[in-house]
Order: C-alpha cells, then structure tokens, then sequence
C-alpha cells in the first residue's frame, strides 16, 4: 500500500475515534466537539509525520492529504454515536381502539437509554392533563383523535419525545 494511501486510511479511522471520544466524554456541546475534532486531526498530522515523512515523496501532503474525510468521517461518525447517547422514548397503550368513559392504559416500560437511565416520564394526554410516571391510566370525556405526547428524561438532562395519535369513540365496541 502507498504511504498516502495509509495516511488517508489513519485519517478516516482516527476520524472515528475522535468522534466516539466526543460521545465517551459526554461533550453534546457542538463548539467542544469541533475543537476536539480539529485537535485530534492535528494530532493525528504529528503522529504521521513521524512516522511516514520519510517515506512520502512530498511531505507537504502529510498535512492536507485525508483532511475532507477526517472531518466527514468525524461529522457523520459524531452524529450518528450521539444519538446513542440521548434516551429514547417509546410507549404502548391499551385498549387500541378506546371508548368516551373507558380507562385507557399507557405504559413506557420500553422507554429505554443506553448510556445512562431514565429518570423522569411526563404525558400529555392531548385533553389538557397531564401525568408523571411510567405507566399511567387516563379516562377522555369526549370523542376526538388525541396525541398524546410522551417524553422521558435521562440522568444527564437529554430528552426524547414520542407523539401517537389514538382515536377515543363514542361508542363501546364489541
């Protein structure tokens, strides 16, 4: 293999590792991320200079050969680690099809963050009330489609949110 090949190859994948360090550090501050992106590409200049200068028919290119990739390989790499970062929202709710006067259950057991823990639920019914826990019962006055709207919070802060539509009727079925 060429050695500017091997130095876009080191780019690319250390391009990644700067993106999972961001996501391990917890840094969701996009300016921070940024920094720590250009840093790691400086870095990785020193490291490959070292180690290939010598070898490189035109040094200079150490320095801007891979750049385009590092940083689209640590922009789409940091996207998609942070969004294992940030909780995600997930509820159920029975029966399918409620009635006007019948007690609807919601449960967001399935509510899940991989990083960390869910630490808080909130619910809107879409009727102008509201609940905090995980499962929760709820009873509609009136027939309407409603959206109900969950969204949990982990012990970092982060959110998620999750809206579902349910249709209440006015009659009770078979």
């Amino acid at each position: 293999m060429k050695p500017l090949s091997v130095v876009y190859s080191i780019r690319v994948c250390l391009g990644i590792v700067a993106a999972a360090v961001c996501v391990l550090l917890r840094l969701d501050d996009l300016l921070t991320g940024i920094l720590l992106g250009i840093f790691f590409y400086f870095l990785t200049y020193y490291v490959i200079k070292h180690f290939f200068v010598a070898k490189v028919e035109e040094p200079s290119k150490i320095m801007t050969m891979g750049i385009g990739a590092y940083f689209l390989t640590f922009a789409v790499a940091l996207g998609l680690l942070f969004t294992l970062v940030i909780p995600t929202a997930v509820f159920v709710y029975s029966p399918e099809s409620p009635a006007v006067g019948q007690t609807v259950t919601f449960d967001a057991t399935g509510s899940y963050d991989l990083f960390g823990r869910i630490e808080s639920f909130f619910w809107d019914f879409g009727d102008n009330t509201t609940a905090t826990n995980r499962s929760v019962t709820h009873i509609y006055t009136a027939p309407d489609n409603y959206t109900v709207i969950l969204t949990v919070k982990d012990n970092e802060g982060h959110t998620s949110t999750l809206q579902r539509v349910i249709t209440v009727s006015n009659i009770t079925g078979p």
